[in-house]
């Protein structure tokens, strides 16, 4: 048994001159000699103990979480937050060294304020994005929670967990895979494995078949794999692997190897931040600089000229008006369907160039539905979604067949009687679901929609014996007797088995000998229904007139075939359409055969002239080079592995591509996981795939994802506006704090004077700006560069000027004032009210970068007019109550100063309007739509 260990633990075979076999193209005898394990007697108890001491209990090692605290901590690590908390220091400091007979208030009043800012914005973003990491718990939850096992010449069930390399497993219909095995014994045996490789149909497994040494996951039918399920028939298998050495502990190890992505969104954030404190950081030492040069100010002076320099410079709302407008977003695409897991990925669905998508269940209804019918030499169409029985069958006209003919009757009455499955439906969702095999799930369904269901069948044909499915007879009979008496074989199969075996074809005036013209009919049908990517079955049956078994399933009577796929999702060709619409390239990422992944492609509009499929062992033998060359002429990729989806998503983000992935099965997670954006099906998905997406839908409707890139675009060019508007804002401070700073007499601004303006009166603006009505024509636009910033180089020249009519609006009301300390001192409360509602007028020209507000659509934005006037209303209420004219230092103005106020500020607005059309003038093409149209894009 130690040599038997000792070869299990190892992924390959001793070393030998030649190749080694991999397991699942090992001859069974071989096999079983190699491992040293009896296929009936299994492990002793003392040997499974033995090997689960040495290899580990067969589970998935538990995701570390981070602590709420650790959370919190990480919204600090922010430039911009890093820099306040440094001013916030500094004012501490200058608190302490300033007069003891001022108030508390007055002297920690900046330092509590900034600290305020910042605690709020912490707790703000650890709110918003607080998310669950349980992909890997998720996986978990795939592992089988019993097994039966051979132990010691008997069979035994243990929990999961304790299976252990070489254990004998015993499998039969119902039972869930609990880990990686070599078959040794199969009768009819079909497991389910969707979610691991991505294809619907149930994998049919052989435990003597040939295998190809470099078959992938998907055509490995000699192998059973953990998180699958059994569908029919019974198995025997020899453990290979269990806990993170299986297939789906590999997934695993890639999810976690993958790690966090940063959106696009976040990266940009990131740069802007760095680049701002890069500006605060250096204004701050040369104010310093000049101020120890000129001498005579004391040096906790020179301090609080730096530490308003840098609130000044700094747009301390911007990470909480950031936040707020995504969670706003947020909220109205959970509305439409599709909840958002991770906060910046509202934003970076509107970014994406490619969308990789699964098939099966995203594209697809993963659920197996006859499409055509023919019998009786007639052809028929099938209407209805998957599993549902409400549907119909349609003639060749379109019409509804209400009428059966002979050949239909008995073709309906055969799919339902030779049949293991059953069909569910859920009270509480209304969806039909099956248990059993979804090719006889689909059957059973083609039955209902035609009134031949099941239950109404079955009361007239006692069940008398069964001839299962295998791989080599390739066919199914049942044997029933009929209330006349009659024994009656209904057999489905392959056409090219069935075939042959009939002599016999039922048509609308009767029964009659099948001619060679029947046959080639036959064969031409089965012909087209496999061009259009069905799989096709042959129905017969024979009433029986003979008792010997082996006489059965000959000289059947044909009748007819029926071709079923797992058909598209209902608006997935008008999506598929709108995405091209807005130049976005989408391609097709599956575990399916490439004639099934290509037909879908072209049905739902996917495939244009030109295009390439490629299978999984083409791009296993490829190497990165030519798939760099040849990717952006490739949209299908049939039969992949998980692996390949993983590299196929690195290889568009290394070609410059903001890459959305979706899918929905186990082996798509890693995919997700390494997208810009992974975007998972919130129904019929695998809790690993949802877990490990930015993005669920909640209908599993491709469709949603067109919403859900409309709304992303909507917020990026939202933020751009609140973004340019506090910027050009702030630059106004800094303009007035960093000129005043140079004239020793002029009193500059207090922190909490620019703290208030940045925070009170500019944030509800701001956040107006975040949720203003998207443009009607951001569909018909080409995805922005990867490589353009958060705002580009018309939008910083444009913050210059709105930051230097501001600031030195500012300036020349010090400059006019007498030159008196009280004077001064008035002059200054005029500049903080001038800078705090200068920015209320700027908010409605910030609505577009070129048009006109008096263009803008809708003119009014109700948001923005309930922003502005309650942002005047607080700020008024700073001025006029008495009790906080101290706090904030500001006097009792005259009419004559409220004139002036009013007037300066509101002139803002023609000086930026004069800006803009000057700007048309100059490039009359940016008038319109900022972008490329959509056709400019990728295709």
């Amino acid at each position: 048994m130690s040599q038997a260990a000792t070869a299990l633990r190892r992924t390959e075979p001793n070393p030998a001159p030649a190749a080694p076999v991999p397991v699942h193209a090992e001859e069974v005898g071989a096999f079983l000699e190699r491992v040293g394990v009896s296929s009936s007697g299994g492990l002793s108890e003392a040997e499974a103990q033995k090997r689960l001491a040495e290899h580990g209990k067969n589970r998935l090692p538990e995701t570390k979480k981070k602590s709420a605290l650790v959370r919190i901590l990480e919204q600090f690590a922010n430039p911009l937050v890093l820099t306040l908390l440094a001013a916030a220091t500094i004012a501490v400091v200058v608190g302490f060294t300033a007069d003891k007979h001022e108030s508390f208030l007055h002297r920690f009043g900046d330092a509590i304020a900034i600290l305020l800012i910042v605690i709020l914005n912490a707790f703000l973003g650890y709110y918003q994005e607080r998310r669950a990491e349980a992909a890997l718990e998720a996986l978990q939850k795939l592992s089988a929670p019993n097994a039966r096992v051979r132990r010691g010449g008997k069979t035994v069930v243990i929990a999961a967990e304790d299976v252990a390399p070489g254990d004998i497993l015993e499998l039969e219909a119902g039972d869930s895979v609990p880990a990686d095995a070599r078959l040794v014994q199969t009768i009819s045996l079909a497991t389910e494995e969707a979610a691991l490789t991505g294809e619907s149909a149930a994998a049919v497994k052989d435990a003597l078949a040939p295998v190809a040494r470099d078959a992938p996951l998907g055509d490995r039918v000699t192998m059973i794999f953990t998180g699958t399920s059994v569908v029919r028939g019974k198995g025997r298998a020899v453990v290979t692997a269990t806990g993170v050495n299986t297939e789906l502990g590999r997934i695993g190890e890639m999810i976690r190897s993958v790690g966090e992505q940063k959106t696009p969104l976040e990266e940009r954030l990131d740069r802007f931040g760095a680049i701002i404190l890069r500006v605060c950081l250096a204004l701050s030492a040369v104010l310093l600089g000049w101020g120890f040069i000129r001498g005579g100010r004391p040096w906790h002076e020179l301090l609080l000229e730096g530490v308003s320099l840098a609130v000044a410079a700094i747009p301390e709302g911007l990470p909480a008006i950031t936040t707020i407008t995504l969670a706003l977003g947020m909220q109205r695409m959970a509305k439409r369907g599709a909840i958002v897991r991770k906060l910046p990925a509202v934003e970076t669905l509107g970014a994406a160039t490619i969308i990789a998508s699964d098939k099966t269940g995203t594209l697809t209804q993963n659920e197996m539905t006859v499409r055509n019918v023919y019998a009786g030499g007639h052809r028929y169409t099938v209407t209805g979604e998957g599993y549902n029985p409400a549907g119909a069958l349609r003639d060749e006209a379109g019409a509804e067949v209400v009428d059966l003919s002979a050949p239909l009757s008995y073709l309906l009455a055969t799919v339902a009687l030779c049949n293991n499955a059953s069909l569910n439906e859920d009270q509480e969702t209304g969806r039909w679901n099956i248990v059993g095999d979804p090719t006889e799930g689909a059957l059973l369904t083609l039955a209902a929609k035609g009134g031949q269901s099941r239950e109404s069948v079955a009361p007239s044909h006692a069940f008398v014996h069964e001839l299962p499915f295998d791989s080599d007879r390739k066919r199914m009979t049942v044997i029933t007797r009929d209330e006349r008496g009659r024994e009656i074989a209904h057999v489905k199969g392959s056409v090219d088995v069935l075939l042959p075996l009939c002599v016999k074809f039922a048509d609308d005036k009767g029964v009659r000998a099948l001619t060679e013209d029947d046959r080639r009919a036959i064969i031409a049908e089965a012909d087209r229904m496999s061009e259009a990517a069905l799989r096709v079955l042959a129905i017969c049956r024979r009433v029986r007139v003979s008792r010997d078994e082996d006489d059965v399933e000959r000289e059947l009577t044909f009748l007819g075939l029926v071709g079923m796929m797992d058909p598209p999702r209902q608006g997935v060709k008008e999506a598929v359409a709108e995405c091209r619409r807005a130049g976005i390239r989408a391609v097709m990422i599956t575990g399916d055969h490439r004639l099934t992944a290509t037909a879908i492609a072209k049905e739902i509009g996917l495939w244009d002239e030109g295009d390439e499929a490629l299978s999984g062992a083409e791009l296993a033998a490829m190497g990165d080079d030519e798939l760099a060359r040849r990717i952006m002429h490739l949209r299908v990729f049939a039969r992949t592995t998980a692996e390949q989806k993983l590299r196929l998503v690195r290889a568009f983000k290394a070609h410059g591509h903001i890459v959305a992935m979706t899918g929905d099965g186990v082996n798509d997670a890693p995919a997700l996981r390494e997208a810009h954006i992974g975007v998972a099906m919130g129904r019929g998905g695998t809790d690993v795939a949802r877990q490990a997406a930015d993005l669920v839908l909640a209908d599993d409707n491709f469709a949603t994802i067109v919403e859900a890139v409309r709304e992303g675009r909507a917020i990026y060019r939202n933020i751009q506006k609140f973004i340019f508007f506090l910027l050009s804002s702030n630059m106004g401070l800094l303009v007035a704090v960093f000129v005043v700073s140079f004239f020793g007499k002029w009193p500059p601004l207090t922190p909490l004077m620019i703290l208030w303006i940045n925070l009170v009166t500019n944030g509800l603006p701001a956040l107006a700006l975040g949720i203003d009505p998207p443009d009607p024509q951001l569909m018909s636009e080409a995805p922005r560069p990867r490589d353009e910033g958060l705002l580009i180089k018309r939008d910083y020249l444009g913050i210059l000027y709105v930051g230097a009519f501001m600031g030195l609006a500012a300036v020349a009301l010090y400059a006019t004032s007498e030159q008196t300390e009280d004077a001064l001192l008035r002059t200054r409360a005029v500049a903080f009210s001038l800078l705090a509602l200068s920015p209320l007028f700027h908010a409605w020209s910030c609505r577009s970068p070129v048009i006109s507000l008096f263009g803008s659509k809708p003119l009014i934005s109700l948001p923005l007019l309930l922003a502005v006037a309650a942002s005047a209303a607080i700020h008024l209420i700073a001025l006029l109550v008495p009790a906080l004219r101290p706090v904030f230092r500001t006097y009792e103005m005259s009419s004559n100063e409220w004139m002036l106020l009013l007037v300066l500020s509101a002139m803002i607005v023609p000086a930026v309007e004069i800006a803009k059309l000057v700007y048309r003038r100059i490039r009359p093409a940016d008038a319109g739509p900022a972008r490329l149209p959509a056709s400019a894009g990728p295709r």
